[in-house]
């Protein structure tokens, strides 16, 4: 009865009379940077759904809030006593607020919210799923996956709000922190909601509660039917479809911890069954390993979960499933702040032309090569992998580059090319636009492809643009000997592109239109696990 009377007071405080326009829901950021980026996220998932969305920055506050019923709040870690007025002032006339990973008791304070302190995870996987307890808000998913490793705890005030998700593990035992509290306000989140997979059920989570806040904004009743609907107009056009034998069909693996952290063969099973054939797993860097490495520092992510390329090539025994080291050559990804020290103090990080560091390496540095090359003998020393895919293996393109900057990068790969001993294959990542990225960024792989000195490129030609992408691919064939050793890397989840089932078929249709290889699509989520694959292994694979 409680929770009834609770939802109620939630639903008529949500939709008193105010009459403001709700023709648009702002993202608020309080930082550029990392915060900027979440905003974007919300705003595309609020987009997904049907509903109008624009991040702003902090300096726009007043006018984000002006003609809304509720606003989302990102990293809004300590407020001024002027933004604190402007969101009293829009709470106190009826506005909503949701606000994502906050310290500020004050802020709390209005929204009927206690905050307990920062906390870090105690072990690998703590806080892997919101589980939700509560039918209120309407077409709220009963559980999120995500995994977040840091949290500002909190709880609901007494008799102001209360907990309407919890954090639990990946074994599915509750924490018993709080991850989502419902207030007359609006909503808490404890952390932030990271673009890390699930991306249809966040899109989901969000529109509900602006459909409790305000039902003219979306209606659970109404998104059901069209995603019922949208679902068997993909499901037909999936179906349709026709298998090509002895194609690649690839994903990368940016996290190197697979699907599901700590259990390769779930990851493993879920790719077999889509018929992938080639797995780029991303487990070495000159920042980090994510193996016991005596060349490379090893990572958080051994310390914590083991032996990550050892427990995939485990799994992935007779699958059929070729496993391929990701190693990111020139970039310092993943690099601790002592990392990055170590290598400015040996010269070793590139420079902008007026004379900023950069998170590059230099690539015409032998030490740097030869670092490198030395992690590619250990890899293959240790492990029976069936490829090296090389990342990473050019300029940063803002830097200041020598007038050979295109040789030093084809040199470097030709060295690795007699490291990589055969059968294992030599694949890189490259950009896809051929041949500006030979001055851009020093990677003239057409010539590596002349040279034989890989066994497959992967341009990145991430873009949503169907006309651009077939210019990508039709540059790519113009060689037959160039199509048959080129797969073309597909951005389902790429900063530069979201696809959806459909598109995803349709770019796998236009590589086969110019005879590639095959392709490689990025990035093994869980949004290319329950949206992308299900409906690829329906007929196209």
């Amino acid at each position: 009865m409680k929770k009834f009377l609770f939802a109620l007071f939630i639903f008529f405080s949500s939709i008193l009379a105010f009459q403001i326009s709700a023709a648009e829901v702002p993202v608020v950021a309080y930082e550029k940077g990392f915060y900027t980026s979440l905003s974007n996220h919300a705003a595309r998932w609020l987009k997904s759904q049907d509903i109008q969305a624009k991040t702003y920055e902090l300096k726009d506050l007043s006018t984000a809030l002006a003609k809304s019923k509720v606003a989302f709040l990102v990293g809004f870690d300590s407020p001024k006593d002027e933004e604190l007025a402007t969101l009293r002032k829009f709470t106190s006339r009826g506005g909503k607020l949701v606000v994502f990973y906050s310290s500020s008791q004050a802020l709390a304070d209005l929204m009927g919210v206690q905050v307990l302190g920062f906390k870090k995870a105690s072990y690998p996987g703590e806080w892997s799923r919101m589980d939700f307890n509560t039918k209120f808000p309407t077409g709220l998913p009963a559980k999120i996956r995500q995994t977040s490793t840091v949290l500002q705890r909190c709880r609901p005030i007494k008799g102001k709000g209360r907990v309407i998700a919890t954090w639990c593990d990946r074994k599915g035992k509750s924490s018993g922190e709080a991850a989502w509290i419902a207030t007359s306000k609006g909503y808490w989140m404890s952390h932030v909601l990271l673009a890390d997979g699930d991306e249809t059920l966040k899109a989901r989570l969000l529109a509900s509660i602006c459909g409790s806040i305000d039902p003219a904004l979306w209606n659970a009743k109404k998104a059901n039917e069209k995603a019922a609907r949208k679902y068997a107009e993909t499901k037909a056009y999936a179906q349709a479809q026709s298998p090509k034998s002895g194609e690649i069909r690839a994903v990368w693996d940016h996290t190197g911890c697979g699907l599901y952290p700590g259990n390769w063969p779930k990851t493993i099973k879920v790719l077999k069954e889509a018929k992938i054939t080639d797995l780029f797993v991303n487990v070495a860097g000159a920042g980090f390993a994510h193996y016991p490495s005596n060349i490379l520092p090893r990572s958080k992510i051994y310390e914590d979960e083991g032996d990550q390329l050892k427990a995939c090539l485990k799994a992935a025994e007779g699958s059929g499933i070729r496993v391929h080291a990701w190693i990111l050559c020139f970039n310092t990804t993943r690099s601790t702040p002592e990392r990055l020290e170590k290598f400015s103090k040996l010269g070793w990080r590139l420079k902008t032309a007026d004379g900023k560091l950069t998170d590059y390496l230099d690539p015409s540095n032998q030490a740097v090569q030869d670092l490198i090359l030395k992690a590619i003998d250990e890899i293959q020393d240790k492990y029976k992998v069936s490829g090296i895919h090389l990342d990473f293996v050019r300029w940063y393109e803002k830097s200041k580059k020598p007038k050979n900057a295109a040789l030093a990068i084809s040199k470097f790969v030709a060295t690795a090319r007699r490291h990589v001993k055969r059968p294992c294959w030599l694949t890189t990542a490259v950009l896809g636009k051929y041949p500006t990225c030979i001055a851009s960024v020093g990677q003239d792989w057409e010539s590596w492809l002349d040279l034989n000195i890989v066994d497959y490129v992967v341009p990145m030609d991430y873009t949503e643009n169907m006309t651009k992408f077939e210019e990508f691919i039709h540059q790519h064939s113009i060689r037959k000997s160039h199509a048959r050793r080129t797969i073309a890397g597909i951005g389902v989840t790429a900063n530069e592109s979201r696809l959806e089932a459909k598109a995803v078929i349709d770019q796998i249709k236009l590589t086969r239109k110019y005879s590639l290889a095959g392709v490689s699509l990025f990035d093994l989520d869980q949004f290319l696990e329950t949206d992308i694959l299900p409906f690829l292994k329906m007929g196209i694979w």
